[in-house]
């Protein structure tokens, strides 16, 4: 077998060059969700497959499902919010609701891969369990938007509510089968377009009358204020819509009221999301330099999903994001965050015989809260700094016989190529003051 073919497609191998900024996108989104005051949690990546089984709709075929040796029928975690709906289940009696909880980890799809699309990927979810207020929908939307600007990615919520489109079916004259139906072909529209949604409806059978007030539905667009006036024109006359006007047009003045980040929002009457179990807000989050990559963060409110043990459903609101389809979207626009090296003090090896001296330095500087290599064994010090330059490390410590001899060091910056003469009991707080510029 080629060395070329030893990677399973749709699979991902992580070398430093692209796991440091990973982990430290990992790393900003998980302050984001603790700042919004979200709790981690975790759960196993196997879990029983009549758990998982009769939940995706179509999305079951990609579920990888397998016996264990214990005859046990599992299945490795397709997501990440069948998991959290089995904790509710299990550990109501332990939980404080409302329950605003975060999670990150791995899930498996059997997908057929693509650009941004992978078979094994992390994933991030944010949810607030227990909660149907208007509220709770604000902040998820918010969160979206704030854990973009932090990851330093410009991009713009697009949201919608269910409640819009039932007033859409409702208006076509259509029935529940055929509204999901009409549900599923709208939501490809980022993909097809509007001539592309109204072929599919024509080919589906949907009548001429139903595919005009479709297309009229999806030529509306504007400012937000444009879209609420389009909409009521086009389906105030539901019953339903209302309820889905109120719900869009609070969250517009509730983000214009609150900041200055109304411009990250936009009403989008196709925003769709072909999952059926969405009862309210929805949204999808594209990056403003590649909208073309599609969404990095989606969500919304689904209140029948999870259930509390005395059988009640739990109303519920929140976002996921595929960390890695994110993470390759940052990089397709230069905006993945570029680190490249942990390592802030590099020590020179200039004997075998030093190498107390130098683990005593090392575990200082380590108590200090810096990051320090020493090099494994003597070489000739211009292939050690060599070393040290081609893995990006900002400081060098060279303490040769002569320094030692003299209690001192030779700090270099490798940023500048200055350096300096230290005092061996000035070492931690000389790299500590230069560090502060690193």
């Amino acid at each position: 077998m080629s060395s070329d073919n030893l990677l399973l497609g749709g699979f991902q191998d992580f070398l430093p060059a692209r796991m440091l900024p990973r982990n430290a996108l990992i790393a900003s989104a998980r302050g984001c969700f603790e700042k919004f005051g979200f709790l981690a949690q975790d759960t196993p990546c196997v879990e029983r497959a009549e758990l998982l089984l009769g939940k995706y709709g179509e999305g079951e075929k990609l579920i990888y499902s397998f016996r264990d040796h214990g005859n046990r029928h599992v299945s490795l975690r397709y997501d990440l919010t069948v998991p959290l709906s089995r904790i509710v289940k299990m550990y109501a009696n332990e939980i404080s609701f409302p329950y605003r909880r975060y999670q990150m980890g791995m899930v498996w799809r059997a997908d057929r891969p693509g650009k941004g699309r992978y078979r094994e990927f992390m994933q991030m979810d944010a949810d607030i369990v227990d909660d149907d207020s208007a509220l709770a929908d604000i902040e998820i939307l918010l969160l979206a938007s704030y854990l973009m600007e932090t990851l330093g990615a410009r991009a713009i919520v697009r949201f919608n509510c269910r409640q819009i489109l039932d007033a859409l079916v409702e208006t076509c004259g259509l029935d529940q089968d055929a509204g999901v139906s009409l549900m599923r072909i709208i939501d490809k529209f980022d993909k097809v377009g509007k001539f592309g949604v109204i072929s599919e409806l024509a080919a589906a059978g949907f009548t001429v009358e139903v595919i005009a007030k479709v297309g009229a539905y999806l030529e509306v667009g504007g400012a937000n204020e444009d879209v609420l006036s389009s909409l009521a024109t086009l389906l105030g006359g539901a019953s339903i819509f209302q309820s889905g006007f109120e719900s869009l047009s609070g969250i517009v003045g509730a983000i214009k009221q609150s900041s200055n980040q109304i411009t990250n929002f936009r009403i989008d009457p196709s925003i769709a999301r072909g999952l059926d179990y969405y009862t309210g807000v929805i949204f999808e989050t594209t990056l403003v330099d590649n909208p073309d990559f599609g969404s990095v963060c989606s969500g919304g409110r689904y209140d029948r999903l999870i259930k509390h043990p005395d059988g009640r459903s739990l109303p519920s609101v929140g976002l996921s994001i595929g960390i890695d389809r994110l993470f390759s979207a940052m990089e397709s626009v230069n905006k993945a965050p570029s680190i490249k090296t942990t390592t802030q003090v590099f020590v020179v090896n200039f004997d075998d015989s030093a190498i107390a001296g130098y683990l005593q330095l090392a575990n200082e500087l380590r108590r200090a809260g810096v990051a320090v290599e020493i090099f494994s064994r003597s070489a000739k010090v211009a292939k050690q700094l060599k070393i040290a330059n081609s893995r990006h490390v900002p400081l060098v410590l060279l303490m040769g016989p002569d320094e030692m001899s003299q209690s001192r060091a030779i700090l270099k910056d490798m940023r500048t190529g200055t350096q300096t003469i230290v005092n061996r009991s000035d070492i931690v707080s000389a790299v500590l003051q230069v560090l502060v510029t690193v």
